[in-house]
C-alpha cells in the first residue's frame, strides 16, 4: 500500500491535477471501464485492496461500512472495479428519468491547498433506461449497489414525486438500496416545505412496496427545523438519511477564489458542518440509519462520525485526493 500511496500522490496526481478536472474524470472513467473488461484485473486489484469489516444493515450484508459516493460513477459504468479497490459498498448516479446534459462547462475545479473541491455538474447523466442497460450488461457486484436517483431539472417540485416514481419504476430490480437526492445545489432552489415535499416523493415510492432500503439525501445548508422534520418523517417512514451533500457556503473556503462561482463544496471544509447535521439528527432520534458523507479524510473522522451515530460512511473528495489506498487507510 505504501508503494501505491507513494506513486499515485506523487506522480499520478501531480499530473492529473495539472489537468482540467472534468477531463481527468473521465479519462479516469474511460480507464476503469478498460479494467473492467477484463476479470483477471479485477481479481487482482481485488486481492490487493479487499478489505473485510462485515456488517449487516436492514438485512443488507456490507462487506465494510465504507462506501464510494454517488457522483463519481454517474451512469453506472465502472462500479465492479470500485468494488475490487476495497469500498465495502458503492454508489451509483445520481441517475434521473430523462437524459440531460447538466450545466455548461467549466464546471469541476479542485482546490488542492484546501483538499476541496467545487463541482457545478448539474446532475449530468445518460437517463435511467441507459442506467439500466449498463446495470444488465455488468450484472450486480460483490459489494452492495446503491442507487442515488433525482428528479429531471426541467421537472418542476409539484411534480417530482411523479418523476422520481417513474425512475424508480425502471430501476426498482437493480440496487441493493436506494437514496432520493433532495438537495443537488446545482439545480434551482427550493422554496417551500421540505418535510411535504420529501414525504409526497417517500409516500409515491412506497407504494411500489419495493422492500429495499432507502434514503433521503439531505443538505448541509438545512435548517435545524428542516432536520427534525425530515428525522421524524425517515423515522415514519423507516426510511435512513445521508447526511450530508455538498454546501453552497463559502464562508467555508479559505480562498476567496470562488466566490462568483455555482456550484457545491466538498472535501476537508465540509467536515465540520457535515458532523454537526449527524448529531443534530441523532440528537432527535437513535434508530433512524444514517449515512454519514463530507469531508472524511482519516481514520479518526470515521472514529468520531460513528460515536455520533453513523452506521456506514461515504467519501467522494477523498478518494481524488488520496487515491485507491484511501479505503485502507481510512479503516485499518
Amino acid at each position: 500500500m505504501k508503494t501505491i500511496d507513494f506513486l499515485y500522490k506523487n506522480i499520478i496526481r501531480q499530473i492529473a491535477f495539472k489537468f482540467d478536472a472534468e477531463d481527468v474524470h473521465n479519462l479516469a472513467i474511460s480507464g476503469l471501464k478498460l479494467v473492467s473488461k477484463f476479470d483477471f484485473l479485477k481479481k487482482i486489484i481485488e486481492k490487493k485492496f479487499q478489505l473485510n469489516q462485515p456488517l449487516k444493515l436492514n438485512g443488507v450484508n456490507f462487506r465494510n461500512p465504507l462506501g464510494l459516493a454517488a457522483g463519481f460513477d454517474k451512469n453506472a459504468e465502472v462500479y465492479d472495479v470500485i468494488a475490487s479497490l476495497g469500498f465495502g459498498f458503492v454508489e451509483v448516479g445520481s441517475v434521473t428519468l430523462k437524459p440531460q446534459k447538466g450545466n455548461p462547462g467549466p464546471r469541476l475545479w479542485r482546490i488542492p491547498s484546501e483538499k476541496a473541491i467545487v463541482n457545478h455538474f448539474g446532475l449530468n447523466n445518460f437517463g435511467a433506461v441507459e442506467f439500466l442497460k449498463n446495470i444488465e450488461r455488468k450484472g450486480k457486484p460483490k459489494i452492495p449497489l446503491g442507487i442515488n436517483i433525482s428528479k429531471n431539472n426541467d421537472c418542476d417540485f409539484n411534480n417530482a414525486h411523479k418523476n422520481i416514481s417513474e425512475c424508480f419504476k425502471i430501476l426498482k430490480d437493480c440496487g441493493d438500496f436506494f437514496v432520493i437526492n433532495i438537495s443537488c445545489p446545482n439545480v434551482e432552489c427550493f422554496s417551500g416545505n421540505l418535510r411535504d415535499y420529501a414525504e409526497r416523493i417517500l409516500k409515491s415510492v412506497k407504494e411500489m412496496d419495493l422492500n429495499k432500503i432507502i434514503f433521503i439525501k439531505i443538505s448541509p445548508d438545512i435548517s435545524d427545523n428542516d432536520i427534525t422534520e425530515i428525522t421524524e418523517l425517515c423515522e415514519n417512514y423507516k426510511t435512513g438519511i445521508v447526511a450530508t451533500n455538498t454546501t453552497k457556503n463559502r464562508k467555508l473556503l479559505i480562498t476567496g477564489d470562488f466566490d462568483d462561482r455555482e456550484g457545491g463544496i466538498s472535501g476537508k471544509p465540509l467536515s465540520q458542518k457535515s458532523l454537526d447535521v449527524l448529531k443534530k439528527i441523532r440528537e432527535k432520534s437513535r434508530d433512524v440509519p444514517v449515512i454519514s458523507c463530507g469531508g472524511i479524510f482519516s481514520h479518526e473522522d470515521i472514529k468520531i462520525r460513528k460515536e455520533a451515530g453513523a452506521q456506514l460512511f461515504e467519501i467522494y473528495t477523498s478518494f481524488i485526493y488520496e487515491g485507491p489506498s484511501v479505503v485502507d487507510n481510512l479503516l485499518s
